[in-house]
C-alpha cells in the first residue's frame, strides 16, 4: 500500500508506514519476546529438576517396596515403567497449570489494559495477543522435558537388585 501511493503521490511527497515509523519499538519488542523464551524455557529445566529430584527421592525412600515387587516377578522394565509415568504426570500437571494460569492472567490483562508510561511508548496500553502455535510449541516442550527428566530416576529404579534392596530390611 505504501509504495502504490508514494506512485500515485509523486516524488514531491514522502509516504511511510507506521512499521517503518515504529520500527525501534517492534525491534525491541521482538528482543523481548526472545528473552522471555529463553527466560521460560530455564524456569522449565528447573522444573526438569525437580522432578529429576523429586523422583530420586521417591527411589531412594521406596528401595524396599521396589525390592519387593522385584521379587515377586516384575521386570525392570515394569519398574521404569511405574516411575517415567509417575514423572510424566507431575509434568502434565505442571504443564497444565503453568498453561491455566498463563492463559487466565493474559484474560485479566488483555480485558482491563494494563496502562504502560505514553511518553516511553507510543500506545497507552499493553497489547496482549495469545499466539495458539506459541502455547502448543510451550506446551509440548515441557511435556517432553519432564518425560526425558524422569528417565534417569526410573532406569536407577530399575537397576536395583531385590537381594540388595531387602538386604537391611
Amino acid at each position: 500500500v505504501t509504495k502504490r501511493l508514494q506512485d500515485k503521490l509523486g516524488f514531491s511527497y514522502s509516504v511511510q508506514d507506521w512499521l517503518i515509523l515504529n520500527k525501534s519499538l517492534f525491534a525491541a519488542l521482538k528482543l523481548e519476546k526472545i528473552a522471555m523464551t529463553l527466560i521460560l524455557f530455564m524456569i522449565i529445566l528447573v522444573a526438569a529438576f525437580n522432578i529429576v529430584s523429586t523422583l530420586i527421592m521417591i527411589v531412594i525412600q521406596k528401595t524396599r517396596e521396589i525390592g519387593i515387587l522385584r521379587s515377586i516377578g516384575m521386570t525392570r522394565f515394569d519398574v521404569m515403567k511405574i516411575f517415567i509415568l509417575q514423572g510424566s504426570i507431575m509434568g502434565f500437571t505442571g504443564t497444565v497449570l503453568g498453561i491455566a494460569v498463563g492463559l487466565a492472567i493474559c484474560f485479566a490483562l488483555g480485558r482491563y489494559e494494563f496502562p504502560i508510561d505514553t511518553d516511553v511508548y507510543v500506545i497507552s496500553s499493553l497489547p496482549i495477543t495469545v499466539n495458539p502455535i506459541d502455547v502448543l510449541v510451550i506446551s509440548l516442550c515441557s511435556l517432553g522435558i519432564s518425560f526425558v527428566s524422569s528417565v534417569y530416576p526410573a532406569y536407577r529404579a530399575s537397576r536395583l537388585m531385590p537381594v540388595e534392596a531387602l538386604r537391611y530390611e
